[in-house]
């Protein structure tokens, strides 16, 4: 059997309708469609905005910690931390229960930028959702929820 004959049996696999594939995309999509927003007036990357959310979220905490929230590998939170904390936005201390582990939060500079960016990305995730009715929004969160923990 030819090569070209061997691939005539196999059956034709569609990636544009490969729903891994399709979701990759979309959330390539609107990552770039909301860090338009906090690139743009705040010059911070989408790995840094992401640092930022998560010291936000739990005030302090542990880049392993950010790493574990946000599946970020650890090579591109520790560069995030290090840019924040030159640009004074990230401060970094011994923890006081343990001296080998350091604890990361927010600087007044951090909370400032943070709290002008809030907006600008609820805006711009309201913008996206509006295609969908309230109805839809709540289905694709349960559904969103089912798949996260599918995978858990």
């Amino acid at each position: 059997m030819s090569p070209v004959e061997k691939h005539e049996t196999i059956e034709r696999f569609n990636l544009r309708r490969f729903f891994p594939y399709r979701f990759s995309i979309l959330e390539q999509r609107l990552s770039k469609a909301i860090a338009q927003k906090y690139m743009t007036d705040f010059g911070l990357s989408r790995v840094e905005w992401r640092v930022m959310a998560s010291l936000a979220e739990f005030e302090k905490t542990s880049a392993r910690e950010i790493c574990e929230f946000t599946h970020l590998e650890k090579m591109q939170v520790s560069r995030a931390i290090s840019s924040f904390k030159r640009s004074s936005i990230v401060l970094q201390k011994k923890n006081n229960d343990d001296q080998r582990l350091t604890e990361l939060s927010l600087t007044k500079k951090g909370w400032k930028i943070y709290r002008k960016i809030i907006p600008l990305v609820k805006a711009q995730e309201q913008n996206i959702l509006s295609v969908l009715s309230e109805t839809e929004q709540k289905q694709l969160h349960k559904i969103l929820n089912k798949l996260e923990q599918a995978l858990d």
